[in-house]
């Protein structure tokens, strides 16, 4: 999310079936995770100087946008209104790693690294791991 190549990149596939398991485990209703496995959300990354911003939009949801600095914790709100502290930290060039810590003590960690036109994310909560591929639009 740092990466030297900002853009906007859409979800074309993914481990859906982990990835309910993991939001099922920190929380996530039924009901939203059934509206989540169809998803094909479009995320936009930029950022000026030390300030970042992530903008996410997906059909039937609304676009939500985080800001953050790196290696600083911050309290967010998910997409289903659950509170979460979040530290993103840049590991190298064009990988970034995001450490969400749950209501519940969950921690998610997501791996973002963008390859050329493709950013490859992989998330782990525990021994669940998902991987998910967006293309850059």
């Amino acid at each position: 999310m740092v990466y030297e190549s900002t853009g906007k990149f859409q979800l074309v596939e993914g481990d859906v079936d982990n990835f309910d398991k993991m939001m099922e485990a920190v929380g996530v209703s039924a009901e939203k995770r059934q509206k989540g496995r169809v998803l094909k959300p479009i995320i936009e990354f930029s950022h000026d100087g030390d300030k970042y911003k992530v903008t996410g939009s997906a059909e039937g949801i609304p676009e939500r946008t985080k800001e953050f600095v790196l290696d600083v914790e911050q309290e967010e709100t998910t997409i289903d209104g659950r509170k979460v502290k979040s530290t993103y930290k840049r590991e190298a060039k064009g990988l970034m790693i995001q450490h969400e810590v749950q209501e519940n003590g969950m921690v998610v960690v997501y791996h973002r690294e963008i390859k050329g036109d493709e950013m490859h994310v992989k998330v782990t909560c525990g021994n669940l791991v998902a991987n998910r591929l967006y293309k850059k639009i």
